[in-house]
């Protein structure tokens, strides 16, 4: 489960901010539409995520600090829609080598919170530095439209805090469409120390540590199969 909270609360209490939600898109096209012929939807949930973002954190950090969590369905009509979706928007925010994943790799396809899996997985990369790879290719189909992306079927591993932000991209076929912007916890500290001062987030850094000695204990308690 995911606790979303308003940022005060979290300055209050000591939460231990894993991430930020900072705007989801939605685009319903109208009719459903057969899979291989999804509509203009995805298109725009997925630029406006991603000028959002730019918005908020500059184009520079889009460009080289921002990852996809794609919807990933690996069927032969997704993988080419999906993939010119992705690649039509690198373009047009001038990214040449955007990373994608895709935790339905891994997972399957939940009945309903597919963006769940995909938001747990992004929180994952944020904390770890670990982009999971495509494990269940041998290779990248030629048909999937992928000039500007980085589809790896190997883990893409890097520092922790490498990446500002993800793209949540669930693909409703001329359904429902929707992208979300989530930006990771090191760029939230850096936005609470300018909305609160740095007084009042140094408070906040106190109650924290207390939080995390308290999870550190309870994680250690459960491993042990202490479960009282």
């Amino acid at each position: 489960y995911v606790v979303l909270i308003d940022d005060a609360l979290a300055m209050e209490l000591g939460a231990d901010i894993h991430g930020a939600v900072s705007d989801v898109f939605v685009h319903a096209d109208g009719f459903k539409k057969s899979i291989p012929g999804p509509g203009a939807g995805n298109y725009i949930t997925m630029t406006k995520a991603v000028a959002s973002a730019v918005a908020i954190l500059g184009l520079e950090a889009v460009r080289t600090r921002s990852f996809v969590q794609a919807h990933g369905s690996s069927t032969p009509q997704n993988r080419v829609t999906e993939s010119l979706i992705l690649d039509k928007v690198a373009t047009c925010f001038g990214i040449s080598d955007w990373p994608v994943a895709a935790v339905k790799a891994y997972v399957g396809h939940p009945l309903a919170p597919a963006s769940g899996d995909q938001l747990m997985s992004s929180l994952g990369t944020f904390h770890h530095g670990i982009i999971p790879g495509i494990k269940t290719i041998d290779r990248v189909a030629d048909d999937v439209n992928a000039a500007r992306l980085r589809i790896s079927n190997k883990d893409i591993v890097e520092p922790a805090g490498s990446r500002d932000v993800c793209f949540l991209n669930s693909k409703g076929f001329g359904g429902n469409n929707a992208t979300a912007a989530v930006f990771s916890p090191q760029v939230v500290e850096r936005m609470l120390k300018r909305r609160y001062g740095d007084d009042a987030f140094a408070k906040y850094a106190k109650r924290r540590e207390r939080t995390r000695k308290q999870a550190a204990a309870y994680d250690n308690s459960a491993s042990q199969g202490d479960l009282q």
